[in-house]
């Protein structure tokens, strides 16, 4: 009974240990992809696959980020994958409107810590950036707070992110 009890106790202690090493695995890579920015707290890193019958085809990930100060926020996508139906930014630089019937949101290129990317400023959704990463990933930051500086903290972002 003894012997028993120990052998349970071993593979018991190893079944932890292997559980504890994936989730500090998965939160490393949690932090590769959505970094601690100072002056924000982030929240709860949240991921699906993007699956089709015959295979995967991509993931999307996301986390909140809550400006310590005011509490106001910032959510950060990254799609990733050939399922994304990510086409890539448009060539040349674009600075535009959404026309006579639109309802006022503009556009225009930029580059956001060595990448191409496009922001939109919305007078009724907020603003979003689109950064390109490669052919088939994208992140966006988006915020629905007028004083929030997406670019600024895109920026910041990149420096720190490891893709």
């Amino acid at each position: 009974m003894t012997g028993r009890r120990t052998g349970a106790t071993i593979v018991g202690a190893f079944l932890l240990a292997l559980s504890l090493m994936t989730e500090a695995g998965a939160l490393d890579e949690e932090l590769r992809l959505f970094p601690d920015i100072t002056g924000w707290r982030g929240g709860e890193t949240l991921s699906m696959k993007l699956e089709a019958p015959s295979q995967v085809m991509g993931s999307r990930s996301e986390r909140l980020y809550r400006r310590e100060t005011d509490n106001h926020t910032i959510q950060v996508i990254m799609l990733k994958g050939p399922g994304t139906l990510w086409q890539g930014l448009p060539k040349g630089e674009i600075s535009a409107d959404d026309g006579p019937i639109g309802s006022g949101a503009t556009f225009r290129t930029l580059e956001a810590g060595g990448y191409r990317a496009v922001m939109e400023d919305h007078p009724l959704t907020g603003k979003a950036l689109v950064v390109e990463m490669a052919p088939d990933s994208t992140l966006t930051f988006e915020t629905g707070f007028e004083d929030v500086d997406l670019e600024r903290f895109a920026v910041v972002f990149l420096q720190q992110y490891q893709p």
